[in-house]
């Protein structure tokens, strides 16, 4: 990797929210990278569910500079929070150990099903109401 590639924080997202096995429509989710001290130095990434329950976030990218030149270890913190009737929901915890794509998932795509109803749990390294599709 070079100097001018780019630093992977949040790999891509596709996804289906679901309530009783039934797609949600106009659910809201929030999508946080906080990546250094200052939490807010990436606005979060919002979107909101269609007739299909589906939703999208585009990978959260940075400039690599020194960064790719300088062994270390990154630490990112990534959320999902989906707000749907009045109700919060943690659809996706994980810590990133790696500025490459899709390295969330052991190089598979992110496509994830969240269940409103569904208990919040541990899969794989990840937390929350998703679960991998």
């Amino acid at each position: 990797m070079g100097v001018f590639d780019r630093l992977v924080l949040f790999s891509e997202v596709h996804g289906t929210v679901l309530m009783d096995g039934k797609p949600v429509q106009g659910a809201e989710l929030v999508e946080q990278v906080i990546w250094s001290e200052n939490e807010n130095e990436i606005p979060p990434q919002r979107c909101t569910t269609d007739a299909r329950g589906a939703f999208r976030f585009p990978a959260i990218e940075r400039r690599a500079g020194l960064r790719r030149l300088i062994p270390s270890q990154p630490v990112v913190l990534q959320r999902i929070l989906i707000r749907y009737r009045g109700g919060e929901y943690i659809g996706w915890r994980n810590g990133k150990m790696s500025w490459d794509a899709n390295t969330e998932l052991d190089g598979r795509p992110i496509e994830l099903v969240c269940e409103l109803d569904r208990e919040p749990g541990h899969e794989g390294t990840h937390y929350g109401i998703c679960r991998v599709a």
